[in-house]
């Protein structure tokens, strides 16, 4: 038990700091608020920040007599945002959302009643196992319930807020069904958005269209029938524009049709503002293939299978670290937003060891041979190019210094580079080993074939079916507690127990984390003629 309680610990001190701004926003905001308004934002306050207001924290003392404070003592950490809780182990972290609180628990439920119920909580029952830790009949609540300390107020603040935990189910339910959305953001290929959403509408109907029909299933009793499912529909959202338009649009669309959550999505290198309006709408935002994540600001709602070209950056940093470099240069087009943060991430990790970088941008109507030049104090060249710059450089004869590119701006090991230049060249590449995924990915393309697609764009399609077979795992768990938090919290579980058929090494999650796979491989090619490539060293997470 000592372990489990040490790795509970660990789980939520983590997740204590992953709190939405949003939810610090609406906290701001307070002040402004009705009298009933603001109780009940002190409420959530308490529960999602551990904060009593003008900066003080919440106070609590676990079993033994350790003090915790501030974020650490936050319900949050152990009942979850949405109030239904969880567990760790052998540790059960009981719901305390409005219907589990304030309901009589008949015999064989409930934590604290060891299975033997309990009377429903009101107001001052609730109050002394808050502060005593005693429930309705009696008894002492688990030794992992701390006792907190707070004033008449606050109480009745928190209290409120317990009232209305998951009490309203999320926008996006129906009766019969339930609405997604998948969000396309201005420059993706026309070839890449054709393969996500024919992916996705094949795993949406094959979720319609229900359990296959058992042979030699018994007959059912009187009282006994198969519960229906709700049916999936899947909307399509097609930003255009700007990026400072993005919100308004997402905004529009929601007014439109809620949605439940968002799963998959394509976008490059700007996703900033799908990622903050998820945020702000309490959105679950599932797995998008992105080239550049939102990584800077902590978040609830948007998860996402890997770091993109900042994992690639990490990669190549640790390499050059490693092999002692002292200076490098980054090549890439002025006007590609991933490639920029690309370079920007990697020139951050470089100028961290004391490696100095030098940035030469291809500017629009510019010559790819005017930046490649004067390498001779240079040990390192990156290039931060896609495949139709990486072609000309056929003209060049290789540079001397070791050459590195990105696997997902170049095109994975298809990428067209030219033999001389793959002889020199090292690859950053944020997925499994090809001879390594070889059983997973001919699931998904048996799956495909089986459903009349395409393996048009294999990297596409692999992350819109693990989006789209992460939500399905997500949904069986959620059952009928339709909250889009409780969805979330349940894909933080579900991401580590495997099965997902995609290009990455690992794919798992945990209260806080934001990125399924956290690894990669530095490889080069194995034959200059062919694209297979081969690892150098062992897989790195950076």
């Amino acid at each position: 038990m000592g372990n489990a309680l040490t790795r509970i610990r660990t789980v939520l001190e983590v997740a204590a700091g992953v709190l939405s701004w949003g939810a610090i926003a609406f906290a701001n905001a307070a002040a402004h608020l009705p009298a009933d308004a603001r109780t009940l934002a002190a409420g959530r306050t308490l529960y999602l920040e551990g904060n009593r207001g003008a900066g003080a924290p919440l106070v609590a003392r676990r079993a033994g007599g350790l003090a915790i404070s501030g974020a650490q003592a936050a319900c949050v950490n152990c009942h979850r945002r949405s109030g239904f809780g969880g567990s760790e182990g052998r540790s059960y972290i009981p719901p305390v959302s409005a219907a589990s609180l304030f309901e009589s628990q008949p015999p064989g439920t409930g934590a604290s009643a060891s299975g033997t119920g309990r009377p429903a909580y009101d107001d001052k029952s609730l109050a002394r196992a808050i502060r005593a830790g005693v429930d309705p009949s009696g008894r002492r609540l688990d030794y992992l319930m701390p006792r907190y300390e707070l004033k008449d107020a606050e109480m009745k603040s928190l209290i409120a807020y317990l009232r209305r935990l998951s009490t309203q189910t999320s926008p996006g339910v129906q009766a019969n069904a339930l609405d997604f959305a998948t969000v396309v953001a201005p420059g993706a290929a026309p070839k890449q958005r054709e393969a996500m959403v024919e992916t996705l509408n094949a795993c949406f109907e094959e979720h319609n269209a229900g359990p296959p029909p058992v042979r030699g299933r018994k007959r059912l009793g009187p009282e006994m029938r198969f519960s229906e499912q709700r049916k999936w529909n899947l909307h399509v959202w097609e930003l255009e524009g700007k990026p400072e338009t993005w919100a308004a649009q997402l905004a529009e669309y929601a007014r439109r049709k809620p949605v439940f959550a968002v799963v998959g999505g394509l976008g490059g290198g700007n996703w900033a503002p799908v990622h903050e309006y998820c945020e702000r709408d309490g959105l679950p935002c599932l797995f998008p293939r992105v080239e550049v994540p939102v990584t800077g600001e902590a978040g609830f709602y948007a998860l996402y299978l890997s770091r993109g070209v900042l994992l690639e950056a990490a990669i190549v940093a640790r390499h050059l670290a490693e092999q002692g470099s002292k200076r490098a240069v980054q090549v890439l087009r002025a006007d590609d937003e991933a490639a920029r943060a690309g370079a920007q991430a990697l020139h951050r990790r470089l100028a961290a060891r004391g490696i100095e970088t030098q940035e030469r941008r291809i500017e629009p109507g510019d010559k790819i041979e005017a930046r490649i030049f004067d390498m001779a104090h240079s040990e390192a060249l990156i290039l931060w190019l896609r495949g139709d710059d990486l072609k000309r450089l056929e003209a060049l004869d290789p540079v001397s210094a070791p050459v590195y590119l990105s696997a997902m701006l170049g095109g994975l090991e298809q990428a067209p580079l030219p033999a001389a230049w793959k002889a020199r060249a090292l690859m950053a590449y944020p997925y499994e080993l090809p001879q390594n995924r070889e059983a997973r990915m001919a699931q998904l393309h048996a799956w495909l074939r089986a459903r009349g697609l395409a393996p048009v764009d294999e990297a596409v399609q692999a992350d819109a079916y693990i989006a789209c077979s992460a939500l399905g795992a997500g949904m069986n768990e959620v059952a009928d507690h339709l909250h889009r938090d409780y969805l979330v919290e349940r894909l933080e579980v579900i991401m580590g127990r495997g099965g997902f058929a995609g290009l990455y090494p690992r794919l798992t999650l945990g209260a806080g984390q934001r990125f399924s796979s956290k690894a990669g491989y530095l490889v080069r090619f194995a034959d200059a003629e062919t694209p297979g490539i081969a690892s150098v060293g062992e897989r790195m997470a950076p």
